[in-house]
């Protein structure tokens, strides 16, 4: 954790006057200390706590000032109440910032007595507009409630104190809340403020301008509830934030956090859902309580919802839709794990996906787990589709096609009929007296010459496959990895300039030389990772033998280089092709594997049987039998086929893949 924490902690239960007592904020506030003591140095820890008649509006709002002031741009500033929130009726300078003319409050020990007055939203924003002008990561945490009429349930003690009915003149608030209010309601007007996660409307605590986190019990149409647990009263998102902090073995990201504290909050009891709201989206993938960004991605988590189990990815992560492949379903597979655990070994659950949403996918969990409880998940298995093939032609030769490709991988192609208004297919193939032409949708260069002679519809399906496999690598990715995106730091050094991660790199002839290249990686995280580099060539060859195990280990902070070379073949170039694309790809993976199951030549299907090689195959990798030893090795081996032997008890790696293009050109004279 960076710099020092100033935590300034206000519980009240004593409450005087129309304004009901309380039982468990005290509980709070003294839980609260513990939890900080025992997660921050005494030397980085300045804490006061303000409780029952001592937390008057004077003692809050100057220790406010006084000790969270303090924060610097490096620090932490904390403020935690728990107590009864209201509202009030707000004087008519302020109506332009609230539409219903209403301030939610809190409410302090001395707030309804004659001249005194609850702490409004407005003035709140005041305050934590001047600390966090400092630069410091503000939090700010509210167990209380903000709306509605005061009730009481037969088990449930609700926090919310009366409206104040009085008038309050505009003089009786903290100087600049005029002021603040407009520039809310500026930052709101021009998008500038990110609602909470749940994307509810929360009609109020509209979060001020500055760097800041702000927890709220529950949504402002609902009410913070007190609870009794063992034995004590407590409030319900106060005692699951102390538990989810306690159970926690590192420091949770605040969407971690929400997730896991809304998860027991709903379990027990009715209608609250706690709420996290920030100006800059970004704070939520930090840790609690502030520091550095974290430099990996929060992890896939496992929770339980009304639609049932949930992990909080979906379409927009890039989560594929299940697929139909005959009678059987195709869908990501996930294993699953207690939300402190590394996400290896032995996975509590699995879980498949069944309904991908937007931003989240709904899943089946098998054995059932806790729905309190929130887990890791860990992507073990993605959905591939079959290359798309549209048939057209001569009857006797697309009949004759079909029928050889009964014979082969179904899962790898897919014959369709040729149609103008079906989507666009992946690829097409014309049937002719002469053989069959193989083209791209929207290219009139055949995608290799006109495959004829005896055995054609065989060596046309394996061409077919021979793409297929070269498409399903070249975008093959893991939308659910905990690995950064520079895990594996990935640098392609040439004669004129440097490109990283992602990029496309040009480089070319030199008096009729190759260009030269090198490409660096280097393991930027604090575990040992693996990587291989694969050669993806225009012309559909896929190359493993960068390395010679096909991989390499790379201890933490570790690089390796290797020195490449760019080419247009004789071949081609006198053909008229001056340029030709390498795609690079790195995979990344936390356990060790061979890639090299995937190699296989350029394509190169020929006119006469035999010249090939003799087999057919346009000089493609055979491919023998193996057994994957981890999920990236079934995952690799899905890009071939899905005819893999039956799953065993297959380490469970996290990967992750970077691609960068190496466009290499050979001018003419």
């Amino acid at each position: 954790m960076a710099g020092h924490v100033y935590a300034l902690l206000v519980g009240i239960d004593a409450y005087t006057g129309v304004v009901p007592q309380l039982s468990g904020c005290v509980n709070d506030v003294t839980a609260f200390t513990a939890v900080l003591q025992g997660r921050v140095a005494a030397e980085d820890l300045s804490l006061v706590t303000v409780t029952d008649e001592d937390a008057t509006r004077a003692a809050v709002t100057t220790e406010f000032t006084r000790l969270l002031g303090q924060a610097g741009p490096e620090d932490v500033a904390l403020f935690y109440y728990s107590g009864h929130g209201a509202h009030q009726d707000a004087p008519e300078e302020l109506w332009p910032f609230e539409p219903d003319h209403q301030n939610e409050t809190l409410v302090l020990v001395d707030s309804r007595e004659p001249g005194g007055w609850d702490l409004a939203d407005k003035e709140l924003a005041v305050l934590i507009a001047q600390v966090a002008a400092s630069g410091c990561h503000l939090l700010v945490v509210l167990d209380c409630c903000h709306s509605g009429d005061a009730t009481r349930d037969v088990d449930e003690v609700v926090r919310q104190a009366p409206p104040d009915s009085r008038h309050r003149p505009i003089e009786s608030f903290l100087t600049g809340t005029v002021e603040q209010a407009a520039a809310q309601a500026a930052a709101a007007a021009d998008g500038s403020t990110t609602r909470d996660l749940d994307q509810a409307p929360r009609e109020r605590w509209t979060p001020p301008a500055g760097r800041h986190v702000l927890l709220a019990a529950c949504r402002s149409s609902e009410k913070a509830k007190e609870i009794r647990t063992q034995g004590q009263h407590r409030g319900a998102m106060s005692a699951a934030l102390e538990k989810t902090l306690l159970q926690s073995e590192d420091t949770p990201s605040y969407r971690d956090l929400l997730l896991m504290v809304t998860s027991q909050v709903t379990t027990t009891v009715r209608d609250q859902h706690p709420q996290f709201e920030t100006v800059d989206s970004s704070e939520l993938d930090r840790p609690f309580l502030g520091g550095s960004i974290p430099d990996t991605p929060r992890p896939l988590t496992l929770s339980h919802r009304p639609e049932g189990w949930v992990i909080d990815s979906g379409a927009v992560h890039g989560v594929p839709e299940p697929i139909t492949i005959g009678e059987t379903t195709d869908t990501t597979e996930l294993a699953i794990y207690a939300l402190s655990a590394a996400g290896r070994g032995q996975p509590l659950a699995t879980a498949i996906v069944t309904r991908v949403l937007p931003d989240r996918s709904v899943v089946t969990v098998t054995p059932e787990l806790d729905p309190s409880s929130i887990y890791r998940a860990v992507m073990t298995s993605i959905p591939l589709k079959p290359l798309a093939v549209a048939v057209a032609g001569d009857a006797a030769g697309t009949t004759a096609l079909r029928s050889a490709a009964d014979n082969a991988d179904s899962t790898l192609i897919d014959l369709i009929e040729a149609s103008a208004t079906a989507p666009p297919p992946d690829l097409q193939v014309e049937a002719t007296a002469a053989g069959f032409v193989i083209t791209r949708p929207g290219l009139v260069r055949p995608l290799v010459p006109v495959v004829a002679g005896e055995g054609r519809e065989g060596r046309t399906i394996a061409a077919l496959e021979h793409v297929a496999r070269w498409l399903r690598l070249s975008g093959l990715t893991n939308p659910t990895s905990r690995l950064a995106t520079n895990a594996m730091h990935v640098s392609v050094v040439t004669a004129d300039g440097s490109t990283d991660d992602e990029g496309t790199v040009e480089i070319a002839y030199v008096d009729d030389k190759p260009p030269k290249f090198t490409v660096t990686l280097e393991n930027t995280t604090k575990e040992p990772l693996w990587a291989a580099l694969l050669d993806l060539t225009d012309s559909y060859g896929i190359y493993t033998d960068a390395f010679a195990a096909g991989r390499v280990a790379l201890a933490p902070g570790e690089k390796t280089s290797l020195e490449l070379g760019g080419e247009v073949p004789d071949v081609l170039w006198k053909e008229g092709v001056v340029t030709v694309t390498d795609r690079l790809i790195v995979v990344t993976s936390t356990m060790e594997f061979d890639p090299r199951s995937l190699q296989q030549g350029d394509l190169a299907v020929s006119t006469v049987p035999g010249s090939d090689g003799g087999d057919g195959t346009g000089g493609m990798t055979t491919r023998s039998a193996y057994t994957p030893r981890s999920t990236l090795e079934r995952m690799l081996g899905s890009v071939t086929t899905r005819r893999l032997p039956p799953r065993s008890t297959e380490a469970v790696a996290d990967w992750r893949t970077n691609r960068i293009d190496v466009v290499t050109s050979r001018p003419r004279p």
